[in-house]
C-alpha cells in the first residue's frame, strides 16, 4: 500500500467535560499523564508507529497548550512539507467562538476531502493504551470493511458520552447501543476507528446539518445495514481518563511493572515533546519511596507512592503520599498532603488541609495558591 493512502483525524477536545477539572483552561488531549506526556503523545504515538505520517488535529477551544506541546510535530517525525502534521483551528464567528459540532463537521470534512488517501483513521482524546494500529489497518483491509471499530471488553465507562456498545458476532458489528449502565459489561468502542474515505465523508455530509451531540453515534447504529462494519479487540492495558476518579486510578496502576511494559512498549515507542532538564535532586533529609518521579525535581521531603512530573519541588518537613503531582508544583515547607492531584505550577502553602481520600483524589487546579 502507498504511504498516503492513510490518513488520521484527531477531535482534540472530544470528552472534555470528562475531566473538567483538568480541562478548564486546556483540552483533554493535552491533559498530562505519567511524569513527562500529554494525552495526545499516546494517540500520535500509535499512528507514527504504524507509518502514518499525515494527521489532521482538530481544535475547537482551549488549544494553546496543545500547541505549544505538539508544535510542528517535529518530536513525531511529523514535520514534513507533504503531510505531516496539520493543525485545523475553529472558524471565528459570531462573538470569536466556534460555532459547535456543525462546524467541527464541516473542519473535518474538509480535511478528509482534501486527502489523497483510500482510509482515515478517527481518533477521540481521552484514551491511554499502546494500540497495533498495523494489525487494526491490516484486519480492515483483509475484511474490505467500510469502517472497522477498536474495542475492548470492560465495564460502561464512566462518563465518556455516546460511547458505543457493540453486538459482535465473528467479528462483524450487528448491531450497536448507547453505553448507559455502569456495572454493565460488554463491547465498548474506545473512541478510535478507521474508515474507507468514502464512507467517513458519506456520515459527515449528513451529520454536518443535525444539531444532536449524538448525531455520530446515532448515524453509526442507523446506517448498519448499508456499510460493512466490524471490530478489532484491544487486548491491552486500557486507561479512559473518563473522570477524575479514573485519571486518579490509572496514574496508581503505573506502578504495576507488567503495566508500565505494556503501555510503553519497546516495539511501539511513546514519543513525547523533549524537554532537557537537570537530574532531580534529593536532599539529604528527603525521604522517598514506591514513586515515579521525572527529571528537573528537587525533593527535600518526604514522598511516599506519588507520581512527580517535571520540575517539582517538595520542601523541607513537607511530607506527600498517595498523589500527582503536575510539572512545576510546589509544596511548601512543613506542608501535609495525601491523595492529592495538583495541576501544573499550583502551590501548596499547608495553610489548609490539602486531602482527599483513596475515593475522591482532593484537586488544586493550575496556577492555584492552595
Amino acid at each position: 500500500m502507498r504511504a498516503n493512502a492513510i490518513s488520521a483525524i484527531i477531535f482534540s477536545n472530544s470528552n472534555d467535560e470528562a475531566l473538567k477539572e483538568l480541562t478548564e483552561n486546556r483540552s483533554m488531549s493535552s491533559v498530562p499523564f505519567g511524569c513527562r506526556y500529554r494525552l495526545i503523545d499516546f494517540t500520535l504515538s500509535n499512528l507514527v508507529n504504524a507509518g502514518i505520517s499525515n494527521v489532521g488535529v482538530i481544535t475547537n477551544e482551549n488549544y494553546r497548550s496543545l500547541m505549544d506541546h505538539i508544535g510542528s510535530g517535529i518530536y513525531w517525525d511529523l514535520d514534513r512539507k507533504n503531510g505531516g502534521l496539520n493543525i485545523i483551528p475553529p472558524f471565528m464567528m459570531g462573538e470569536n467562538k466556534y460555532s459547535g459540532l456543525t462546524e467541527t463537521c464541516f473542519r473535518a470534512y474538509q480535511f478528509a476531502s482534501s486527502l489523497n488517501s483510500e482510509h482515515i483513521i478517527v481518533s477521540e482524546s481521552g484514551i491511554i493504551a499502546n494500540i497495533d494500529i498495523t494489525a487494526l489497518i491490516n484486519k480492515h483491509i483483509e475484511k474490505n470493511a467500510d469502517i472497522t471499530f477498536v474495542y475492548r471488553k470492560a465495564e460502561c465507562p464512566d462518563k465518556f458520552k455516546n460511547t458505543l456498545k457493540f453486538d459482535i458476532i465473528d467479528e462483524q458489528i450487528r448491531s450497536t447501543s448507547k453505553a448507559h449502565r455502569l456495572t454493565e459489561s460488554g463491547n465498548y468502542s474506545m473512541g478510535l476507528a478507521v474508515f474507507k474515505k468514502s464512507a467517513f465523508i458519506d456520515l459527515i455530509n449528513l451529520s454536518k446539518n443535525d444539531k444532536d451531540e449524538d448525531v455520530f453515534a446515532k448515524l453509526i447504529s442507523e446506517n448498519i445495514s448499508n456499510y460493512k462494519m466490524f471490530g478489532f479487540e484491544h487486548r491491552g492495558f486500557v486507561a479512559p481518563m473518563d473522570s477524575k476518579k479514573s485519571f486518579y486510578e490509572n496514574h496508581m496502576r503505573l506502578f504495576d511493572e507488567n503495566v508500565r511494559n505494556d503501555l510503553f512498549n519497546k516495539e511501539r515507542p511513546i514519543l513525547t515533546k523533549t524537554r532537557d532538564d537537570m537530574p532531580t535532586r534529593y536532599g539529604i533529609h528527603s525521604d522517598v519511596k514506591d514513586s515515579l518521579v521525572a527529571d528537573g525535581c528537587i525533593i527535600e521531603g518526604t514522598v511516599k507512592n506519588c507520581i512527580l512530573f517535571r520540575g517539582v519541588r517538595v520542601s523541607k518537613g513537607a511530607v506527600v503520599e498517595n498523589s500527582i503531582l503536575m510539572q512545576g508544583v510546589g509544596i511548601c515547607e512543613n506542608a501535609k498532603a495525601k491523595y492529592l492531584i495538583a495541576d501544573k505550577n499550583s502551590v501548596i502553602t499547608g495553610k489548609s488541609p490539602a486531602n482527599g481520600t483513596v475515593h475522591k483524589a482532593f484537586v488544586v487546579k493550575k496556577n492555584q495558591v492552595f
